[in-house]
């Protein structure tokens, strides 16, 4: 392209100039935009959900990490009924060798047994211990709680504002809150 010799020329030229650079500029910001996307596709794949085995559906965790430990429970009791040295038991074992858990449901579940073994009535220790484990005191009739996970209606129990004399209502309601919580 020839130097540019009088304003006019000099100024056409700086225009078709930033012509050229806006074009570019647009052909590298949605080439941006593709890679950005394959990133984030590439990124959640690694994750428990969205991944290629499968997709996130509308559930989410209720504490961190909560559904991709469900997962892994649901696999390894699916593993036990599976003959050793099939497809199914090498592509199981596979998925659990290569997904860490931190086993959250089932310390949530021994701590939940210790807090309601002998359980007499429900004082600060015990809300407080029931509190941390995601149960919360929804509401209080003469006769019972309504407790509710992590505040969702979906998972409710009651539980009697006063125990019984055998001992085994708390070991019966923690069985009770972990089927239906954990």
């Amino acid at each position: 392209m020839e130097k540019p010799r009088t304003l006019e020329e000099m100024m056409a030229w700086y225009d078709r100039k930033i012509d050229d650079l806006q074009a570019e500029n647009e052909i590298l910001r949605e080439e941006k935009a593709t890679l950005e996307q394959r990133l984030q596709d590439h990124s959640v794949a690694g994750k428990s959900v969205g991944s290629e085995l499968l997709c996130a559906g509308a559930e989410c965790d209720l504490y961190p990490g909560e559904i991709h430990e469900i997962l892994m429970d649901v696999l390894k009791e699916a593993r036990k009924g599976i003959s050793n040295g099939s497809r199914r038991a090498d592509v199981l074992d596979d998925l659990i060798a290569h997904n860490n858990i931190q086993g959250i449901p089932d310390k949530k579940a021994e701590s939940l047994k210790t807090a309601l073994k002998g359980y007499k009535e429900l004082d600060a220790s015990l809300r407080r211990k029931l509190n941390d484990l995601g149960i919360d005191i929804a509401e209080q009739t003469k006769k019972h709680y309504k407790l509710k996970y992590y505040g969702d209606d979906r998972y409710t129990a009651s539980m009697a504002c006063t125990g019984g004399d055998s001992g085994r209502g708390g070991r019966n309601l923690a069985s009770n809150l972990i089927q239906k919580f954990l």
